[in-house]
């Protein structure tokens, strides 16, 4: 129950973080904020009710900090939203799960941008949004929790 619950509580922020991603090409700070306490609290009970260990939720936060320091790298080629969002998926869902989120939305959008290229539609350099491939990404762990 607790990685449905999680998942669920990832794909709504996510869902509304990449509607706004979409149309703003931004991520607002204040939602983002609210998310990362709220899934530290999650992190935090789920050590404290001796759910899962704590080594196990801190592997959560891998994805994010590896994004996080690659926007700082690439100099925000990856968005340090995109990294934030990751954080929030790892403490809500864990390292396997958010892992598999993250796989299907680089597949995703590399099929989209890949199209768009092909077509002509965009250039080398045009931004697209990574929020709402990491949304379809949280919605598919979401099915296979809920299937199996």
């Amino acid at each position: 129950m607790w990685d449905w619950v999680g998942a669920l509580c990832a794909a709504v922020l996510l869902g509304y973080h990449g509607l706004l991603d979409i149309k703003r090409k931004s991520i607002p700070v204040k939602s983002l904020f609210l998310g990362a306490v709220v899934s530290c609290c999650w992190v935090l009970g789920k050590g404290l009710l001796g759910q899962q260990s704590w080594a196990v939720l801190g592997a959560g936060l891998l994805p994010g900090i590896v994004a996080l320091l690659l926007a700082r790298v690439t100099r925000e080629q990856l968005g340090r939203g995109d990294g934030w969002e990751l954080i929030l998926m790892g403490n809500w869902m864990g390292l396997a799960d958010c892992l598999l989120a993250f796989g299907v939305a680089l597949a995703g959008i590399f099929l989209v941008s890949a199209v768009l290229l092909l077509i002509g539609k965009v250039n080398r350099n045009t931004r697209i949004a990574f929020v709402p491939f990491l949304w379809t990404g949280t919605v598919v762990v979401l099915l296979q929790i809920w299937i199996l």
